[in-house]
C-alpha cells in the first residue's frame, strides 16, 4: 500500500510540473488584453515586450481576474508593465488596473 501511495503522489507532481509553463487560453485572452494596453501606454513606447510564456500571470482577488506581469525593455532598462485584467460576461478580458 505504501509503494502505491507513493507512485500516487510521484505521478500528481510529475503532472504538475508538466503544468508548468503551459499557458491557459485565459491566461492568453488575459495577456492579450494587457499587452494591447501596454503598446497604447505613452509611458512605454517603442518597448520590446516579452512574450506570454517569459510573463507571469496568476489569479488575482478572484477568479475572474488576472495579474500579468509582463517583462519589457526601452531604452536598455528592464522593467515591468503590470495589469489587472477582468473576465467579462462573454468570456473576453478587460483591463480594470
Amino acid at each position: 500500500m505504501r509503494g502505491f501511495r507513493m507512485l500516487v503522489i510521484a505521478g500528481l507532481a510529475g503532472l504538475a510540473l508538466g503544468a508548468c509553463g503551459k499557458s491557459s487560453n485565459q491566461d492568453q485572452l488575459a495577456y492579450e488584453v494587457c499587452l494591447a494596453s501596454a503598446k497604447k501606454d505613452a509611458r512605454v513606447t517603442g518597448a520590446a515586450f516579452a512574450t506570454l510564456e517569459q510573463s507571469k500571470i496568476t489569479g488575482s482577488t478572484g477568479e475572474e481576474e488576472m495579474r500579468v506581469n509582463i517583462p519589457y525593455e526601452l531604452d536598455g532598462k528592464k522593467a515591468l508593465f503590470q495589469c489587472i485584467a477582468q473576465k467579462q460576461p462573454d468570456g473576453t478580458f478587460k483591463v480594470i488596473f
